[in-house]
């Protein structure tokens, strides 16, 4: 058994791992524009492939409104050190830096917490990226070869998983269009109420990503696309479902005329 350790709590692991949150740029009580990054150094010494998820408290709540942080790399077995960053979109006050360690499951398997008190501000004519500090584009350049060694049999599955769907969202919407236009052609009655419910949610959708609400166009067009293949699917079963109607309806003429 061994200790993760980081301010008072430890947490304890069933392998040999150890875990500090070793720098940040800036530091505590520092301040940044919103849109600037805070990098994290993590030192670590681990049996095992891990995985880090940063995340930022203020008063024991977890914020999460304009919040962003870097994609979560797989760090290899043994003692190094780890790059992560957060930043926010919008002014933003913190007071707790927290880093969940995960194995390359991505199970969570520890915790550790640091108190920082830090402000992201809104700053007029700030372009272009701040300076770092040495050691943040040392591990940087550490972190881009990490990526090129380093099998993460996590991230494929989901790289493959993500491909399916965006394949399965692109195929769908001229399917979708096309069955939804010859069902409203060629049912009647309570039939073509069937094939119009898909319109219900998707017609609101639409209007609601021209209009915005507050949420960026790419949200609401996500929104849509993965709607698209359960409205397909919602057709088909009603299109099969008239079709077998009209087939029934056949073989029971066929049967009276007998």
């Amino acid at each position: 058994m061994a200790l993760l350790l980081l301010g008072a709590t430890p947490v304890r692991a069933d392998f040999d791992l150890h875990v500090q949150l070793a720098e940040t740029d800036p530091g505590d009580g520092g301040t940044l524009a919103v849109e600037q990054q805070l990098f994290l150094k993590v030192d670590y010494r681990s049996d095992i492939p891990l995985v880090f998820q940063y995340s930022a408290y203020l008063h024991g709540e977890k914020l999460e409104a304009d919040f962003y942080s870097g994609h979560p790399q797989l760090q290899s077995a043994g003692e190094h050190a780890a790059l992560g960053w957060i930043g926010f979109s919008s002014p933003t006050s913190i007071d707790e830096l927290r880093v969940e360690i995960l194995n390359a499951k991505r199970q969570k398997i520890g915790e550790i917490s640091k108190p920082f008190n830090f402000l992201w501000k809104n700053a007029a004519a700030v372009t272009g990226e701040r300076p770092k500090a040495g050691w943040v584009s040392r591990l940087e350049r550490y972190e881009d070869r990490q990526r090129s060694n380093i099998v993460d049999p996590f991230e494929q599955r989901r790289r493959a998983l993500d491909a399916f769907l965006f394949g399965l969202d692109f195929v769908s919407i001229p399917l979708y269009v096309l069955l939804q236009v010859y069902t409203l052609w060629l049912f009647r009655g309570r039939w073509r109420d069937l094939a119009a419910v898909p319109l219900v949610s998707l017609v609101p959708l639409v209007l609601a990503s021209l209009v915005g609400f507050g949420m960026e166009l790419r949200y609401w067009v996500i929104f849509i696309l993965r709607g698209t293949p359960f409205v397909l699917v919602y057709l088909i079963v009603v299109w099969l479902a008239y079709r077998r109607m009209l087939k029934m309806e056949r073989d029971r003429d066929g049967a009276a005329g007998n």
